[in-house]
């Protein structure tokens, strides 16, 4: 169901109050409080990419449930007004830190502050215990059992245990991951959630959400007592975070949008094998009607960065070129890509414990292409005009040997800025496939004109010239993309290699 304004859009807010009150357009994910009241487990955690609506929905649960204001007007006509599960709005305690917000300068200050305030708020009156007294009193910031205070106090205060809502648990870790605060923010929120969440007889239930699996990538691996719900196995929230087709569907109709473009640019990453939408860039393209690359690049891929090697640029570089990569989903690496929302799981192969990735869309092409030309290759500038000197062929030369020298592996460092270039018209450059009387090893469509790209290695720097003829030669010889047509101009590189050293030769 959707409701509000298909006009009135609000991009900046998680504040389910200021969307209904506004009239802003609202796709009802009410269901999500009836999933979660409905599940066992005390402590759960949902895992999802950013952008999906969590702090939307945490907002709205805590509309739903909390006693200290009345909201149930919030939700008239939407799903969970006619739940049987309706009698627990504005019924409980509920308590939310909203960890997105901190930072690593003042973090267990800032968690401390809450804490007190909400002890405040419903303890005023009430005879706390001597250690909620000590903890207030002195103001021990480091001390990290905040959460079971509160929960008690409210509870001897009340009678009514608390419901605890933690946003984006793990935001201030990703920001701080390398850096020499991050062991002691790891320690402090173990700590924290271990003491508030661990065996506490004064909490109803407990929700956290972030982006990072708590056991899998070992944030906070004394935490062992929260089931997660992730985008590998979550049959419980599967369509609570994102857009479904038929909610996208709907919007298209609303807003009169072509649902082909924003299946093809936002559609793709997968919970538990079902592909959804991503929230925020839907409703951007809804607002500004262009096709463009509204989610980003998160701080998450600061990480990605640092986790690099030759193998992984490789498969990179593939995934790019429009292909699957194999790979073991538990290493740290493609797990943490794949639940980040950056890949998507295409395919899961029991018999040999792999899966396989891709890039599913072509918004995360930009943000993947982007992550390439910062990252991995220098020159950002040179790349995206890589193809600018084609009709001088000498200069063109020239610039993709600035390109090839002292650079890794040449087929793959080609293959990579060939996928990375600035031009979403380039189809993905192909390699290896099957052409003439042979398999060339690159080959580029672009709309004016093709590239083939043939590469040699060479035993010695005075080879180059030899071989980068040869190379050049061989295009012809075999007659490699003689099965493309004759409609466009046919660009053939040759290109020779020694250590840091290359030529090229072009016609």
């Amino acid at each position: 169901m959707i409701t509000g304004d298909v006009k009135k859009i609000d991009l900046s807010t998680s504040s389910f109050e200021r969307m209904i009150t506004n009239r802003c357009l609202y796709v009802d994910k009410t269901r999500f409080i009836e999933h979660f009241l409905n599940e066992g487990s005390s402590v759960q955690l949902t895992a999802r990419q950013r952008r999906l609506g969590k702090s939307l929905n945490m907002d709205m649960l805590h509309c739903f449930l909390t006693d200290k204001a009345d909201y149930r007007h919030l939700f008239k006509g939407l799903y969970i007004e006619t739940s049987p599960l309706w009698d627990k709005a504005n019924s409980a305690p509920v308590f939310y830190f909203d960890f997105k917000q901190l930072l690593p300068d003042n973090y267990a200050e800032s968690i401390y502050y809450m804490v007190c305030d909400y002890i405040d708020t419903y303890c005023g009156g009430t005879v706390l215990s001597r250690a909620v007294r000590s903890y207030l009193d002195s103001e021990k910031y480091t001390d990290a059992s905040g959460l079971l205070y509160l929960t008690e106090s409210v509870y001897r205060a009340t009678g009514k245990r608390s419901y605890i809502l933690i946003d984006e648990y793990d935001k201030l870790l990703t920001d701080s991951y390398r850096s020499e605060k991050y062991e002691e923010i790891q320690d402090f929120e173990t700590a924290f959630l271990s003491a508030g969440l661990k065996g506490n007889r004064y909490i109803e239930k407990a929700l956290l959400t972030g982006v990072m699996r708590i056991s899998h990538e070992s944030m906070l691996s004394g935490l062992n007592n929260v089931v997660t719900f992730d985008v590998y196995s979550d049959s419980v929230y599967t369509d609570d975070y994102g857009l479904t087709d038929e909610e996208v569907l709907e919007l298209s109709q609303l807003a009169d949008l072509n649902i082909g473009d924003l299946k093809e640019w936002y559609n793709g990453i997968k919970i538990n094998g079902h592909a959804i939408y991503n929230t925020y860039s839907v409703m951007s393209h809804i607002d500004s009607k262009a096709l463009s690359c509204f989610w980003g690049m998160s701080g998450t891929m600061g990480m990605v960065a640092g986790l690099l090697n030759d193998e992984r640029e490789l498969a990179i570089a593939k995934l790019l070129n429009g292909e699957r990569v194999e790979a073991v989903v538990d290493e740290a690496f493609y797990s943490f890509l794949v639940q980040a929302g950056y890949l998507a799981l295409d395919e899961k192969l029991p018999e040999k414990g792999t899966v396989l990735l891709s890039i599913p869309n072509k918004e995360l092409l930009v943000v993947w292409k982007d992550f390439i030309l910062t990252n991995i290759f220098s020159g950002v500038v040179k790349v995206r005009t890589l193809f600018d000197n084609v009709e001088n062929i000498d200069v063109f030369a020239k610039d993709l040997e600035y390109f090839l020298s002292d650079r890794l592996s040449y087929h793959v460092f080609m293959l990579g800025i060939l996928s990375a270039y600035d031009d979403l018209r380039c189809k993905h450059p192909l390699s290896n496939r099957e052409s003439g009387d042979g398999r060339y090893d690159i080959f580029v469509e672009k709309p004016e004109c093709n590239f083939i790209f043939e590469f040699k290695a060479c035993d010695g720097p005075d080879d180059l010239d030899e071989k980068a003829g040869e190379a050049l030669a061989q295009i012809d010889d075999k007659r490699y993309g003689a099965d493309v047509g004759s409609s466009k101009r046919l660009v053939k590189i040759g290109i020779a290699f020694f250590g840091k050293s290359c030529r090229v030769k072009a016609v």
